[in-house]
């Protein structure tokens, strides 16, 4: 009994350090794993760092381009603003500038037609003088003549009268 008690420690003792060693390289497996998995997880923690370090410097270089970008906002704001209120002087200035083309516009026509009646009248007036020249001819004329025949009443009778009236 002794002996096969020996036999199975034995065999235990064999079991045991064949689980031993099956144990030890399972371990060693494991940590090969491990180590490659912390490998893996190392390399791909500096990745991840590296574009953090990247999407920083991105996001950094955003801000830097949001604040320009706002500041060019703000500048075209105000340069709107300052644009409108132009806009607002130049339309009144438009509307002005056009109420009084509109006065000058009424008083030329006014000139016009008070030229316009001006005109016609200074033609009736000068069909006046015309037919007033007319008849201040025609009387001329008739004085001429009268004169004329008195002159050949006067000459017939003597040089003397003529003479009592020259005087």
């Amino acid at each position: 009994e002794r002996e096969v008690h020996q036999q199975e420690l034995a065999d235990l003792r064999s079991e045991l350090q064949n689980v031993k060693i099956k144990h030890e390289r399972n371990v060693q497996e494991l940590m090969k794993l491990l180590k490659q998995e912390k490998d893996d997880a190392e390399a791909q923690l500096r990745m991840l760092k590296m574009e953090l370090v990247e999407e920083k410097n991105t996001v950094k270089t955003q801000c830097r381009q949001l604040e320009k970008i706002k500041n060019e906002c703000d500048k075209l704001t105000e340069e709107l603003t300052q644009n409108e209120e132009e806009n607002i002087k130049l339309r009144r200035k438009c509307e002005f500038v056009k109420q009084e083309l509109e006065k000058k516009d009424k008083q030329i026509s006014n000139e016009e037609d008070h030229l316009r009646r001006m005109d016609e009248a200074r033609l009736q007036f000068k069909d006046q003088l015309r037919q007033l020249e007319i008849e201040q001819e025609s009387i001329l004329t008739m004085i001429g003549s009268e004169i004329d025949a008195a002159c050949e009443i006067f000459s017939r009778d003597s040089m003397e009268k003529f003479k009592v009236i020259l005087s």
